[in-house]
């Protein structure tokens, strides 16, 4: 008997996203670009049992809500929650890299053990050229962001090696390999990078 495994918000935005997506010329910047991060609480069915309903259904609304904001604030849009989880797109992977380390600010606790949090995000960010057919490439792009999103821990911020080479050039980043995966659904194998920003 093969065991049966958990869907993650990040899975569930990833396949129900294609009727949703919204016009490609508010995603992606004017050459082209576009830079999707998808994110969700990590052990979110043991924090919700651990809560209960009522300060489960609180926390994801707060959470909801700080998630707006900090995107907003760095220029991006969300495109969708689906419970705990989001994605959103930005027409700067500058910008939505800046988002990134703010959330994980936001959310971890100053002591670092980010992971043993109720509210500790795993983010996923990739960023990707809209050529041609808009929707099946854009599509690729949902599909690799939200596979590098599924590899992070609580507390961590995962990015693909495009979006390291756009903003590694910028001082206030700092990356480490983190391994090389072949993906489903996605050809070849593919660097994932660690952002170190605590």
């Amino acid at each position: 008997m093969e065991p049966q495994i958990q869907r993650t918000s990040i899975d569930v935005i990833a396949s129900a996203l294609e009727p949703v997506i919204p016009d490609l010329g508010r995603l992606s910047s004017p050459d082209g670009a576009v830079t999707l991060m998808l994110s969700d609480i990590a052990n979110a069915g043991i924090a919700a049992e651990e809560l209960g309903p009522e300060r489960w259904q609180k926390l994801v609304g707060d959470h909801h809500t700080l998630v707006e904001r900090i995107v907003a604030h760095h220029d991006g849009q969300v495109v969708r929650f689906q419970d705990d989880g989001f994605l959103a797109s930005f027409g700067s992977a500058h910008a939505a890299l800046q988002a990134a380390v703010e959330l994980q600010r936001t959310f971890t606790s100053p002591d670092g053990a980010g992971e043993n949090d109720a509210v500790a995000l795993r983010i996923g960010l990739h960023s990707g050229f809209v050529i041609s057919n808009p929707e099946q490439l854009l599509g690729r792009n949902v599909v690799l962001a939200s596979r590098i999103a599924d590899r992070a821990k609580g507390g961590e911020i995962l990015v693909s090696s495009t979006l390291m080479e756009y903003t590694q050039q910028d001082p206030s980043f700092h990356f480490e390999l983190y391994g090389e995966y072949h993906f489903k659904g996605v050809l070849g194998e593919h660097p994932v990078y660690a952002v170190l920003w605590r």
